[in-house]
């Protein structure tokens, strides 16, 4: 049986604002509903109703990070499972890409390493990338990814809509610290910047697509002029996911 070691992060709710305290039971009691998540997507799983299997395995993910991020031992094993059980859901519906995704959080873990090399003959059968088009995912944690999605606009020049997202300690609580961006941003070989202005400031994301249109690379100078959330970074590898 784990220890969870709340006593200090009660304290740090109220110092942070939270709208209503969050005692260690409360925390008890929503950790202890992880296996019944689980239950619930294998139930909805095995009668092929994907998406709500989907639902319940996210939910699953999101509270093991929370209740593992409140123990001095790491628990990996016990979040891949999570993660693998989402991949599944995904794999199931010919998703193979957002399925990838999900593998990508713990990609040395043994699960993860054997359901990519079960749908590693179908990823590599997707249509190739004939453009930077396209939606592409980073993983913020707590069951949720930050989206990057490119639309064609006119020649090397395309609409980028960005929602990224950062948890705290105790984000499934206090909820996430938000950001976003919607501008044209010009790609010429791959590679462009968007220049965000933000009440007098400016900040600048470069952007670099990997020669296989898989993965986009992002990242800000200035980080701090772009308006978002507090530690909200459009910063990091974003993977194709169609």
């Amino acid at each position: 049986m784990r220890k969870y070691t709340y006593g200090a992060l009660t304290l740090m709710l109220a110092a942070f604002g939270c709208q209503a305290e969050i005692t260690e039971a409360q925390m008890d009691a929503d950790c202890a509903k992880i296996p019944t998540y689980a239950k619930q997507g294998e139930q909805f799983y095995k009668a092929k109703n994907y998406p709500k299997a989907r639902e319940a395995f996210e939910q699953q993910a999101a509270w093991q990070e929370q209740c593992d991020a409140n123990v001095q031992d790491s628990h990996d094993a016990l979040q891949a499972t999570a993660y693998n059980n989402v991949a599944l859901t995904y794999i199931r519906e010919g998703e193979y890409r957002k399925a990838q995704a999900w593998l990508s959080i713990l990609p040395d873990d043994k699960k993860s390493k054997y359901n990519l090399s079960r749908i590693q003959d179908k990823l590599d059968a997707l249509p190739k990338p004939t453009s930077p088009a396209g939606e592409y995912w980073q993983y913020a944690g707590r069951g949720i990814f930050e989206t990057l999605i490119l639309k064609p606009q006119d020649k090397e020049t395309y609409q980028a809509d960005w929602e990224g997202a950062y948890f705290g300690l105790m984000g499934l609580y206090s909820g996430p610290n938000i950001g976003g961006f919607s501008e044209k941003v010009t790609l010429k070989a791959g590679k462009g910047a968007i220049v965000i202005k933000d009440f007098g400031m400016q900040c600048t994301i470069s952007m670099a697509l990997s020669a296989d249109g898989h993965t986009l690379n992002a990242k800000t100078d200035n980080a701090e002029n772009c308006g978002f959330g507090h530690n909200v970074s459009a910063d990091g590898t974003y993977l194709r996911v169609n």
